[in-house]
């Protein structure tokens, strides 16, 4: 996954794909190197343009919902960031919130 790999690139975090996670599987867990932040990324795919919108709130509340952010609690990481992206065709959309 090309996005898994641009995370990747800076050397001092640690990234991983679907990650057992909260009650279930998050699509990307990036541990930073500020031990207080971390970062949960969960991708969708939308049928059409105008859907975009609602696929990144469904991936947000997915994180919500699922509690994958128990996992960068459990390890100290209280400052955490939240992205839902949506993928249609060559475009995307991004949503994020702090939790």
């Amino acid at each position: 996954m090309l996005l898994v790999g641009l995370l990747a690139g800076k050397a001092d975090w640690l990234v991983r794909s679907n990650v057992e996670a909260g009650e279930g599987f998050a699509d990307i867990i990036v541990e930073t190197d500020d031990l207080d932040d971390g970062v949960i990324v969960e991708l969708k795919y939308a049928q059409t343009m105008t859907a975009m919108e609602k696929s990144c709130a469904k991936a947000l509340a997915q994180i919500r919902a699922k509690r994958y952010a128990e996992y960068l609690h459990n390890n100290g990481r209280e400052k955490v960031l939240l992205y839902g992206i949506a993928f249609c065709k060559k475009r995307c959309r991004v949503v994020a919130e702090k939790l």
